[in-house]
């Protein structure tokens, strides 16, 4: 791999790391150089890296073990995974994580919207204004990471550690259904309609209609997930 020296750099940096693991030069199983390491080979910022091993995690080349590094995970990505087939055999435990899920963001949004500073509400604002501009352009790699990224960050902004370490958990187990389920075009504009709701609700500092959002949002998940699995 050379330096990169063009922009997007993000962008780059993932095309060659995948380029790589995609020639096999990497193997499935096999840990990728570090951050560090990286940035010297690439002639870039460890965020850049950092940013590039989530966006192919979420493409489903690369696995992030936390402490231990980044891992190739697929030579092919998500292209070769069969969502309907996918969502059938993980449908019992995804229910379960959306339950989870349900429980903990109702807790965290109203929280949010007591504890959230001003330039919190501000930041959320701007996820999700490159939220809808990704789903626009019909970006759903982009979208299922800036899906994570506005849920993770209305978390955050309870300032509760003990909430955000369990959101944590439970979101990394939800990468690989992230991933896939933006790739279906209804999934996707569902995601975007109930963004909107939350937003608008978070907005208002409503929250009642928050934490309806939120429910919705959850459920819908899994009607959507359904519809394929029955079609």
């Amino acid at each position: 791999m050379v330096p990169v020296k063009k922009m997007p750099i993000t962008e780059q940096v993932v095309e060659k790391i995948m380029a790589s693991i995609v020639a096999g030069t990497y193997k499935e199983g096999d840990k990728l150089p570090t951050e560090q390491a990286l940035c010297q080979e690439l002639n870039v910022g460890r965020s850049t890296v950092r940013e590039a091993f989530r966006v192919l995690q979420t493409m489903g080349y690369v696995e992030l073990k936390p402490g231990k590094g980044a891992y190739v995970y697929s030579r092919t990505g998500n292209d070769s995974v069969d969502v309907r087939s996918w969502f059938k055999e993980n449908v019992l435990q995804l229910k379960d994580f959306i339950e989870v899920r349900e429980a903990i963001e109702s807790l965290a949004i109203k929280i949010a919207i007591e504890k959230g500073t001003k330039d919190e509400f501000s930041h959320l604002d701007a996820i999700h204004q490159k939220f809808l501009a990704a789903a626009d352009v019909n970006d759903t790699i982009e979208m299922a990471r800036l899906d994570e990224i506005f849920h993770e960050a209305i978390v955050g902004m309870t300032h509760n550690y003990l909430l955000i370490n369990i959101n944590n958990l439970v979101s990394k187990e939800f990468k690989k259904y992230r991933s896939l389920s933006f790739s279906v075009r209804t999934n996707a504009e569902s995601a975007v309609y109930a963004h909107k709701k939350i937003m608008e609700a978070i907005k208002r500092r409503d929250k009642a209609v928050a934490v309806e959002s939120i429910v919705y949002h959850l459920h819908m998940v899994i009607s959507d997930m359904e519809q394929v699995i029955n079609e």
